[in-house]
């Protein structure tokens, strides 16, 4: 089961509305999580609650390899190809209101095409790609 970013932050806040279902299909399925994902959930935690909780996410991240049926998913540089190619020819899934492209969501989107694995997301974006291109999307749940 592949993973985007809102499962790694539901794995690590223990408060996450989603940490039940990302438990759940960690322990049913095992979890797919790109390294990239990884890094853009620092960018909120930071935010959040500063320098001294981005400590503390990276310890996590240092014993993310340990879980049994987790696997971080390095990125290739085909993957930064095709992102950058999905995000220009399809603006209408990776390219946000104000124009800003989702970099990260076209990575995401480049591994799933990838692997082929079903997607665990809220992103409705992404899901609407999957659908769009036959891929199976699991829709995260709230506890």
């Amino acid at each position: 089961m592949l993973c985007d970013t809102i499962c790694v932050w539901a794995l690590y806040f223990r408060d996450s509305k989603y940490r039940g279902h990302a438990l759940a299909l960690l322990r049913e399925r095992g979890l797919l999580i790109p390294e990239a994902c990884a890094l853009e959930a620092a960018y909120p935690i930071f935010k959040a609650r500063g320098a001294g909780e981005l400590a503390r996410y990276a310890l996590f991240l240092e014993n993310l390899p340990l879980v049994e049926g987790l696997e971080l998913i390095p990125l290739r540089f085909e993957d930064l190809t095709r992102a950058i190619e999905l995000a220009a020819r399809e603006p209408e899934f990776f390219v946000d209101e104000l124009g800003n492209a989702n970099l990260f969501d076209a990575l995401v989107a480049a591994l799933w095409e990838r692997t082929g694995a079903p997607l665990a997301t809220t992103d409705r974006r992404l899901m609407e790609f999957g659908e769009r291109r036959g891929l199976r999307t699991i829709k995260l749940q709230k506890a």
